[in-house]
């Protein structure tokens, strides 16, 4: 009985190991190996431009969203107090110079 828990136990950790660091046998890389997007000099000033423009704008600019662009795609993240400001805001990314697609995660709250 106590060969075949440990053995249960050796395979278990066998799997959690490959799963955690990869496995070179399925070809798929290891955690370490994966590329993690980096913004761009361009993708910084889409950034700025965007958040230049959220606070000039009377309604949005008293509302903290998160603007995070990468290969000219814009995440916009936050929370708004109304649906015509979140409306406004994928309004204002999306006439970004360089922008080719905004990925709209903003929450609204009316209760704000």
């Amino acid at each position: 009985m106590r060969i075949v828990l440990i053995l249960v136990a050796v395979m278990a950790f066998t799997a959690c190991t490959s799963m955690l660091l990869g496995n070179p046998s399925s070809g798929e890389p290891a955690a370490a190996d994966k590329q993690v997007a980096v913004p761009s000099g361009t993708d910084r000033a889409i950034s700025g431009s965007i958040r230049q423009d959220f606070s000039a704008d009377t309604d949005l600019g008293k509302y903290a969203i998160g603007i995070r662009t990468i290969s000219g795609i814009v995440t916009l993240s936050g929370t708004v107090g109304s649906y015509p400001a979140r409306d406004s805001a994928v309004q204002i990314a999306e006439g970004t110079k360089g922008v080719k697609r905004v990925d709209n995660r903003i929450i609204v709250n009316t209760n704000l």
